[in-house]
C-alpha cells in the first residue's frame, strides 16, 4: 500500500481491561497497522470514561476507530460516535473479562486474530440501544445479579475472569430479592416480580449464552427483552438454573422473551440499572429503544483464513483472559 493514501485510525487503549495486557501488546499492534497502510494515533485512557472523551473530542478526524478494552470500553467509543453523528467504522479488540459481545459477533479474543480481522475485516451495521439519554452496546438489565460486573473486585476479575463473576453472585446469593415491575414492549404489557429484567442484543451476558439460538440479530432493529419472575420453591429456582445452563431459558415457565422496539420500565421506587457491565443509574420510570444500523463494527470475513506465521506478533503470549 505504498502508493495508497494512508487511512488515519484512532487507536484508544484501555490498559487496565482483563489482565491489564493491553499495553504490552500496543507497540506490535501499532506495527501491524502501519504496516497495513494506516496512519495510527494511539491515545491511553487514564480515567473512568476516558474513551468516551477521547473520541468524542477527537474522532472527527479519523477514518477508523479502533478500541482495545472490555466491553465497557467499546460502550464509550460507541457512545463517543454516536455524539458525533459520524458514521465511522469501528474496530474492537476484545480485552475485558468476559468480551459477551465480542463472542457474540464471533469477533476473535486472541490478540492477533483480532488485529488481522479488522485489518482484513469489513464492517457490518449492528443496532444500538438508547436507554433514556444514554446509548449502549448490548444490555440493560435490572434485578439479581446485574451489578456483579462493576461490583466485583478488579484485581479478582484480572486473576479468574468471567469466575470472579460466578463467585460475586454466590456472595449476593443469599440477597436476593423480587422487585416489582410495569413493563411496556411494543404495545404489550407485563406486570410482576422479577428476580431480572433486561433489553438485550446479545447471546450471552456475564460470560452465559442464555440467549443463543433464541433468534437474536444484531441488525434487525429489535432487541429482546428478557423478564424472569421470581421463583417460590427450590425446584423452580433448579429448574431455572438448569434451563440457563442448558441453553433452554425460552421452555421456563418463568421466563418472558419478546422480541421487540421500544420498551418502558416503571417501578415503584428508583432501580438500579446496568449498561454494558457499567453503572446506568437509578430510574423510577425509563424507555428504551433499538436504533436500527445506528453504528458499523468491523467482523472478520467468513472465507479469512489467518496467518500463523505472522513475524510481529512472534513470541507474543496468544491468548487473553476471556470477558
Amino acid at each position: 500500500m505504498a502508493d495508497a493514501v494512508r487511512r488515519k485510525m484512532l487507536l484508544v487503549v484501555n490498559p487496565v481491561s482483563g489482565k491489564k495486557l493491553a499495553k504490552q501488546y500496543m507497540m506490535r499492534m501499532v506495527n501491524r497497522f502501519d504496516q497495513a497502510g494506516y496512519s495510527v494515533t494511539a491515545c491511553c485512557t487514564q480515567i473512568d470514561k476516558n474513551a468516551y472523551e477521547i473520541v468524542k473530542n477527537r474522532g472527527k478526524e479519523f477514518d477508523i476507530i479502533v478500541c482495545c478494552g472490555g466491553d465497557g470500553t467499546l460502550k464509550e467509543t460507541i457512545c463517543g460516535i454516536m455524539q458525533l453523528g459520524l458514521d465511522i467504522p469501528i474496530g474492537y479488540l476484545p480485552m475485558g473479562s468476559t468480551n459477551d459481545f465480542a463472542h457474540s459477533l464471533n469477533i476473535p479474543t486472541d490478540v492477533y486474530k483480532a488485529v488481522e480481522a479488522i485489518i482484513n475485516g469489513e464492517p457490518k451495521p449492528v443496532d444500538i440501544g438508547r436507554f433514556g439519554d444514554e446509548y449502549y452496546m448490548y444490555v440493560a438489565g435490572f434485578g439479581n445479579f446485574t451489578a456483579i460486573s462493576y461490583s466485583a473486585n478488579q484485581k479478582v476479575k484480572n486473576v479468574l475472569g468471567k469466575n470472579a463473576y460466578y463467585l460475586q453472585a454466590v456472595k449476593e446469593f443469599f440477597h436476593m430479592k423480587p422487585f416489582h415491575a410495569r413493563v411496556e414492549a411494543d404495545g404489550e404489557f407485563f406486570e410482576g416480580d422479577y428476580f431480572y429484567g433486561a433489553v438485550s442484543n446479545s447471546y450471552s451476558v456475564g460470560g452465559m449464552p442464555v440467549l443463543h439460538n433464541m433468534g437474536v440479530e444484531f441488525d434487525d432493529g429489535r432487541s429482546e427483552l428478557v423478564l424472569v419472575e421470581m421463583f417460590k420453591t427450590p425446584a423452580q429456582m433448579a429448574a431455572l438454573a438448569h434451563d440457563m445452563i442448558h441453553q433452554s431459558v425460552a421452555g421456563n415457565k418463568l421466563v418472558t422473551i419478546r422480541h421487540c422496539k421500544h420498551v418502558k420500565f416503571m417501578f415503584d421506587e428508583p432501580m438500579p440499572f446496568t449498561l454494558d457491565g457499567e453503572f446506568g443509574g437509578e430510574h423510577t420510570e425509563v424507555e428504551v429503544e433499538t436504533l436500527e444500523h445506528a453504528a458499523r463494527i468491523i467482523i472478520q470475513k467468513p472465507e479469512w483464513v489467518s496467518l500463523e506465521d505472522e513475524p510481529d506478533f512472534e513470541g507474543a503470549p496468544k491468548e487473553v483472559e476471556e470477558k
